[in-house]
């Protein structure tokens, strides 16, 4: 048996950034992960100020190489300009958007994971079940190994099998339609990100590291179109390489409860929302966070009142921009975009929109650190 404070299971970013800060505060950490390899491809790509500069004092040079200070647009179905916008750099002087590669940051964050006293990260292994009582968890591992630990934290995804065997309800919804979402390398020259409010096609695209990311809403039960079609209409998909075409569905969910005694629960486990605002793997990063120093003090009985207002808030801007963004209805599209051209043509309306209107990075979490 190995007896840990914590066990942490789940080694993407959002677990990965819990076992770093739990090691620099001196709490003795376990770390297991199913899955031998990192996973290639980009997902999330967006961060704020306050995850950018959470990420900078987790280990400096986790966005190495990241597209900063990105504007983002909003374009009518004839590309003509909605509205643009500019996220003001926050108090720590990072800019208000950096889009990055997903891959590069948990590469990183795994070598420095290696580096710290305290944190032993065992991949290729599983959580099968585990038991409570007033003072930890015993854990028992798919190669019939166990942990005991004080503390065992679910970061293993919108599927955690820790939330499921907790026995903790997933509310909210699945939103029904689809996005293709495809990854190019190569240069593009579209330097801004784009939302494309177009009925017959919205569209997303966004310069990332090295490449482009767009993503194309699909009818509810559309057969994905060819990638290389749907590239054409902006660029020639001959001069680039695509990386990834996948189909997602996304959903607007939060846990019941982010703690069940002894076993609580962070990223995509305790809630998930649209990519709209970029908030998704900003609110892992921030839950790991606040949690590690709450862990560190023996006391996380006030993780979920801290970091549930700011999750709840940004998932429902994420909503507010898919609904602007979904409208497939040329009737209803018309008084959007003239609604959206007004408003950002407004002198002070417009000047708060310009800025980034209701999206807000400070959450509260960095009163946690230490």
């Amino acid at each position: 048996m190995q007896d840990c404070d914590v066990l942490v299971v789940g080694c993407g970013p959002v677990g990965a950034v819990l076992a770093a800060r739990l090691g620099a505060l001196g709490v003795r950490t376990v770390v297991v992960e199913r899955s031998t390899e990192l996973h290639p491809l980009p997902r999330a790509v967006a961060a704020d100020d306050e995850v950018q500069d959470l990420l900078a004092r987790t280990a400096p040079g986790l966005l190495e190489g990241a597209v900063h200070d990105v504007g983002v647009r909003l374009l009518s179905a004839s590309r003509r300009e909605l509205g643009s916008l500019r996220f003001p750099p926050g108090p720590s002087g990072h800019p208000g958007l950096a889009l990055f590669s997903q891959p590069d940051l948990e590469r990183r964050l795994r070598a420095h994971l290696t580096g710290l006293d305290g944190v032993t990260v065992r991949t290729g292994r599983s959580l099968l079940a585990w038991e409570q009582d007033g003072t930890g968890v015993r854990a028992r591992l798919d190669d019939g190994s166990t942990v005991r630990a004080s503390w065992l934290v679910g970061c293993d995804g919108a599927s955690s099998f820790v939330r499921r065997s907790a026995g903790i309800a997933w509310r909210g919804r699945d939103l029904a339609r689809p996005w293709l979402v495809v990854d190019v390398a190569g240069h593009v020259d579209r330097p801004v990100l784009s939302y494309t409010c177009d009925p017959a096609r919205p569209q997303v695209d966004m310069p990332l590291p090295g490449g482009h990311r767009w993503e194309w809403l699909l009818g509810r039960d559309e057969v994905a179109p060819d990638p290389l079609t749907m590239l054409a209409r902006d660029v020639d998909p001959a001069a680039l390489q695509v990386l990834r075409a996948v189909t997602y569905r996304y959903g607007a969910r939060q846990a019941a409860t982010w703690q069940s005694g002894r076993v609580l629960l962070a990223g995509d486990a305790a809630h998930t929302m649209p990519p709209f605002a970029g908030q998704g793997l900003g609110a892992g990063v921030r839950d790991a966070w606040a949690l590690a120093a709450m862990l560190a003090a023996g006391d996380p009985s006030g993780y979920q009142r801290l970091r549930a207002p700011h999750v709840t808030a940004m998932t429902r801007l994420s909503l507010v921009m898919g609904a602007i963004v979904e409208t497939r209805s040329p009737a209803l599209a018309a008084p959007r975009d003239l609604l959206l051209r007004s408003a950002f043509r407004a002198p002070r309306v417009g000047g708060w929109l310009g800025r980034g209107g209701p999206r807000t990075s400070a959450s509260g979490v960095l009163g946690t650190g230490r």
